[in-house]
């Protein structure tokens, strides 16, 4: 057991999946469990930090119909029931992955990583499947070709929330979703069903750019027109159908440094789906606030609050109004007249 940065690696196998596309997988996996090292902390650090900072994730929980997608009853069985260690569950695993794979003509092999972590205080299980790259050494002064682990180039991924499983979360799944569909088999391997709840993904989505603002201490001019132009790239989304893509928005909303808020948008405390249409209610919550009593109710923009037209007294914990519209303010006078007359 290794531990360093606050991720320890309880168990680590890799397997090797020789595979071109249009062919099926030729299976090379390993004799045994090794123990880990320094070596291995540092290569699940660094996938763990690749994976964090890529966009394209889905999220969810295993499907129900374990028949055709046994990942769940594999997981059950090695982490919930402990019938099985974790080397047996991890060949379990490739196998399943390798069908999977066999059933995707556009699939490639690689070297599969199948690691049990301890990370933010969870157990999670990771599976990763990387390339080698060849690149170039110096010995005795001179240029040899070395071969090496291209974490770069990590495509395929995912990690289950084995804790958020036991406990009987509604999303313990994450995985990458890859590009056209060609890591589509691993979600199959993972067994995710990813369905998603456009609203609450938006709400996520809004508490993360408020949040975001705060990081950076957006003065109120900065503020609202941060929000405005997330209201508007966001009700572009709504108005043509189409999903969120968070390095596209990232870049449109904060083109200076657009890493920076596509980190803040990907941090797992919000757990944020790629591929959801944005909830038109919650995209008006951006640019406007609202609230209700018992006997009355208010709307009003965000730039009300900043030309003065809507003051917030936290001291007293009230609001007030200026510049009130002609109609309320002669409904008011009649009210005060009759209300006079009464006396």
């Amino acid at each position: 057991m290794t531990t360093q940065q606050n991720t320890v690696i309880e168990h680590f196998v890799v397997h090797i999946m020789n595979k071109e596309q249009r062919e099926n997988a030729a299976l090379d996996p390993a004799r045994e469990e090794k123990p880990s090292h320094d070596a291995t902390q540092k290569l699940v650090s660094d996938i763990l930090k690749r994976y964090q900072a890529r966009g394209g994730k889905g999220f969810g929980k295993f499907e129900e119909d374990t028949d055709n997608f046994p990942m769940g009853n594999i997981i059950s069985d090695y982490y919930t029931s402990a019938n099985v260690d974790f080397f047996d569950t991890s060949i379990r695993m490739f196998r399943h992955l390798a069908n999977r794979a066999n059933a995707a003509p556009l699939s490639t092999g690689g070297i599969v990583l199948f690691a049990h972590i301890i990370d933010q205080e969870k157990n999670k299980l990771l599976v990763a499947i990387l390339t080698s790259t060849i690149g170039s050494t110096i010995t005795d002064h001179d240029v040899e070709p070395s071969e090496y682990l291209d974490i770069s180039k990590l495509r395929v991924a995912g990690i289950i929330d084995l804790t958020g499983f036991a406990s009987g979360e509604d999303r313990y799944i994450s995985f990458m979703k890859g590009q056209h569909n060609v890591a589509e088999y691993f979600k199959l391997f993972l067994g995710c069903n990813d369905v998603f709840l456009a609203k609450q993904e938006t709400i996520k989505l809004k508490k993360a750019l408020e949040d975001f603002t705060l990081d950076k201490r957006l003065e109120a001019e900065q503020k609202e027109n941060f929000f405005n132009q997330a209201f508007t790239s966001l009700k572009e989304l709504n108005s043509n159908q189409n999903g969120f893509d968070v390095e596209v928005f990232s870049n449109q909303l904060w083109p200076t440094a657009p890493e920076e808020l596509q980190e803040k948008i990907l941090s797992p405390e919000y757990g944020i789906s790629d591929g959801f249409i944005p909830d038109n209610s919650v995209i008006n919550d951006l640019v406007t606030f609202k609230g209700k009593a018992k006997n009355w109710s208010v709307k009003f923009t965000r730039q009300a609050l900043n030309d003065g037209s809507v003051i917030y007294d936290r001291e007293n914990n009230r609001l007030i109004l200026k510049n009130l519209p002609d109609s309320l303010v002669s409904d008011m006078d009649n009210e005060h007249m009759e209300e006079e007359d009464e006396d």
